[in-house]
C-alpha cells in the first residue's frame, strides 16, 4: 500500500512540476513512426527492457540505470514465466501532419498489472494503470485487452515507459493502433468469439439434455469438459471481464486456471468411459482417474486459497497433455479394433494435442506471441469439440442399438416361452396370452370361438414311419390349417397331435360350424410324408364364447368335452360344447 501511494505521488509531482530536459533517458533503437495509415505498428521490434527483481524500482531509478537496457531475448512477445517486475521502454514519433491519436494495446488480458508512462521531450506528461486486478469500471478504457489512449504532439520525441509485473505468464503482444483499427480488429474478435462460445453452450445445452433423458453418464461428463473449456476460452480472451464479472477481480485474475483444471477432470472422466478403458486397460484407467483426481484437488485448493495461482497454473500445464498421453495410446488400440468412436477420438485428440502443446510452449514462453500461437489451442479444442460430438453420436447410436439388441432378446425369449419349437405355432402359454387379449372383445354379435382338434390315426403313422416323419407331419398339419383361417385368426399346438384354433368376431353358431368343416376338409386330403402317402383325420370341439363361457378355462374343458364325445361317436366329426346344458350337440 504504502509503495502504490509513493508511486501515485511520484506521479503528481511529476505531472505538475514535470522533468528537466536532461531526463530524456538515451535510446540505441530509433523511434518508431506512427503514420496514420499504417493502422497499427508492432511495438516489439523497437522495445528495450529492464529487469527489475525487487520489484520495487520506481520510475525515476530508470535514469541511472538506462545504460542497462536490452533488447527482449528469446521468443518474440514472449518473456514467459517470470517472478520479477519488468520495465519495458519504446521511444516514438508522430510526424507533422499526422494526427497523433493512438491506442497503445497489450492484447493479452491474463497480465495482473501494467503500468504506462509516457514522457515528451523529457516531461512525464500521462500515467494510467491497467490489468486483470483493477475492477473493470476503474480501467482507462472498458475494453477486453490493457489499451491506453495516447494523444501524441507530432514533430515531437515521445517515450513510453511499461512497468509489467504479473503472475501469469509475460506474454506481451504490444502494438500501437488507431481506434479505427482497433475497432476493427475487436469486431473480429468479438464475432469469433462469440460464435466459440455459442457453440460451447449449444453442446453444452444438448449433452445436459441427454443426460437427463438417457441417464447416461458420458454426456454428464461431457458437459464439464465442455463447461470447463468455454469458461476458460471466455475468460483468456478477455471476454468474461468486459461481459460478465469485470467488476469481480479475483474471478478476472483466477477463472482462467481454475476452469482448465475442471475440463481436465471431465475430459479424463469421459474419455476413461467412452473408450472403456477400465475394461481393456485397468491401470491405464487407474492413472488417468489418478489425474482426474490431482485436477480436481487442485482445483478445489485453488478455489480454497490452499495453492496460489503459479502452482494452479503449473498444474493444469503438467497435467493438460495427460489426455493425450494417457487416452491417445488406448484409443489407437480400439480403433484398430475397428471402433468408429476411438477413430473420432483419435482425431480430435490428436489435433488437439498440437494445439495444447503450443499452448504449454506460448505460457512458458518457449514460442513467440502471435495470433496462431495464441489461438492454436483454441482451433485444437474447437475441432475436439466437433469430434467428441461425433463420439456422443456413436455412443448414442450404440446405446439405442444395444437397447434394441437387449428388446430383440427379451422378445426373443418371450417368444421361446410362448412358441412350439416343431412348428412355429404358439404353445399353451402362447394361446392363453391371445385368449386373455381377445376375450374382453367378445360379444353376443362377435363371438369368439375356441376349436380343439385332435388327429384320428397320428399314432399308427408315427410308430410305422417313426417319430421323425411324425414331426414333419405335425409340421404339414400345421400349415393346413392355417389355410382356411384369416390373418387374426390363431392356430396353436397343445402337445403331441393336439392343436387350437382361436377364431374372433364370428357373428353366430352358423359361422363358427362353417369354420369347423373348412377345418375338416383341410386334412381331409393324403399328406406325403417320405414318398409316402399318409392319411389322418380329425376331430373338433368347439366353444363359443360369451354363449359357452366368459374365460379360456372354461371354452377350452367345453371344447375338450366336445371333442371327447366326437371321438366316441366314430372320429372326424365336429361338436359344440354348450354351457347351457352342460351338453353336446353334434
Amino acid at each position: 500500500m504504502n509503495i502504490c501511494l509513493r508511486h501515485l505521488l511520484l506521479h503528481l509531482c511529476l505531472l505538475l512540476c514535470g522533468l528537466p530536459a536532461g531526463a530524456v533517458w538515451a535510446q540505441p533503437l530509433p523511434p518508431l513512426q506512427l503514420v496514420d495509415s499504417q493502422g497499427e505498428v508492432e511495438a516489439w521490434p523497437a522495445l528495450t527492457m529492464l529487469s527489475d527483481p525487487t520489484g520495487l524500482w520506481q520510475v525515476e531509478d530508470l535514469q541511472r540505470r538506462q545504460a542497462d537496457l536490452r533488447a527482449p531475448t528469446g521468443a518474440r512477445a514472449n518473456l514467459g514465466v517470470r517472478r520479477d517486475a519488468v520495465w519495458l521502454h519504446v521511444a516514438l514519433e508522430v510526424p507533422v501532419g499526422e494526427r497523433g491519436r493512438w491506442l497503445l494495446d497489450i492484447d493479452y488480458p491474463s497480465l495482473d498489472r501494467v503500468e504506462v508512462y509516457r514522457f515528451t521531450e523529457g516531461r512525464l506528461l500521462q500515467f494510467a494503470r491497467v490489468g486483470d486486478d483493477l475492477p473493470f469500471r476503474l480501467r482507462p478504457l472498458q475494453v477486453r485487452t490493457h489499451a491506453v489512449a495516447l494523444d501524441l504532439q507530432p514533430g515531437l520525441r515521445h517515450e513510453l515507459w511499461l512497468r509489467v509485473q504479473t503472475t501469469s505468464s509475460m506474454v506481451l503482444p504490444v502494438s500501437l493502433m488507431t481506434a479505427e483499427r482497433y475497432n476493427q480488429r475487436e469486431a473480429t474478435v468479438q464475432l469469433l468469439q462469440g460464435i466459440f462460445v455459442g457453440i460451447g453452450l449449444c453442446l453444452l445445452i444438448y449433452s445436459i439434455a441427454q443426460w437427463l433423458s438417457l441417464r447416461e453418464p458420458t454426456f454428464a461428463l461431457y458437459a464439464v469438459a465442455i463447461s470447463g473449456m468455454t469458461v476458460f476460452f471466455f475468460a483468456y480472451y478477455g471476454l468474461g471481464p468486459q461481459h460478465v464479472w469485470g467488476n469481480v477481480p479475483w474471478l478476472t485474475a483466477n477463472v482462467a486456471p481454475l476452469s482448465v483444471l475442471v475440463a481436465l477432470v471431465g475430459g479424463l472422466l469421459f474419455l476413461d468411459r467412452t473408450l472403456f478403458v477400465a475394461q481393456h486397460h485397468p491401470r491405464l484407467s487407474l492413472a488417468m482417474r489418478g489425474a482426474a483426481l490431482a485436477a480436481g484437488t487442485a482445483a478445489v485448493a485453488f478455489a480454497s486459497g490452499l495453492i496460489d495461482y503459479r502452482m494452479a497454473q503449473l498444474v493444469s500445464t503438467v497435467l493438460g497433455p495427460s489426455p493425450i498421453v494417457l487416452g491417445l495410446p488406448a484409443a489407437v488400440v480400439r480403433m484398430r479394433s475397428g471402433d468408429r468412436a476411438a477413430l473420432y477420438v483419435v482425431i480430435g485428440w490428436s489435433l488437439y494435442g498440437v494445439g495444447i502443446v503450443v499452448m504449454a510452449a506460448l505460457l512458458r514462453g518457449y514460442v513467440a506471441s502471435n495470433w496462431w500461437t495464441q489461438h492454436a489451442f483454441e482451433l485444437g479444442m474447437l475441432i475436439e469439440m466437433v469430434m467428441w460430438q461425433r463420439v456422443l453420436a456413436v455412443r448414442q447410436e450404440q446405446v439405442r442399438h444395444e437397447a434394441a439388441q437387449a428388446d430383440r432378446e427379451r422378445e426373443a425369449l418371450r417368444s421361446l416361452a410362448h412358441t412350439d419349437p416343431l412348428t412355429g405355432l404358439p404353445n399353451r402359454r402362447g394361446l392363453q396370452a391371445e385368449l386373455a387379449s381377445a376375450l374382453p372383445r367378445a360379444d353376443s354379435d362377435r363371438m369368439l370361438g375356441v376349436y380343439l382338434l385332435d388327429l384320428d390315426g397320428f399314432k399308427a403313422i408315427n410308430d410305422r414311419l417313426g417319430h421323425d416323419a411324425g414331426d414333419e407331419l405335425l409340421k404339414l398339419v400345421a400349415q393346413r390349417l392355417r389355410a382356411p383361417l384369416r390373418h387374426r385368426d390363431v392356430v396353436a399346438r397343445l402337445g403331441g397331435d393336439e392343436f387350437v384354433v382361436m377364431a374372433t368376431d364370428l357373428p353366430g353358431d352358423d359361422e363358427a360350424r362353417r369354420l369347423g368343416q373348412k377345418l375338416l376338409d383341410a386334412v381331409a386330403a393324403p399328406f406325403t410324408v417320405r414318398e409316402q402317402l399318409c392319411k389322418v383325420g380329425l376331430t373338433v370341439g368347439y366353444a363359443l364364447a360369451p354363449l359357452d363361457g366368459l374365460d379360456a378355462d372354461s371354452l377350452l374343458k367345453r371344447a375338450d368335452a366336445a371333442m371327447y364325445a366326437g371321438k366316441q361317436a366314430g372320429k372326424h366329426t365336429l361338436r359344440r360344447g354348450q354351457a347351457s346344458v352342460g351338453l353336446v350337440s353334434a
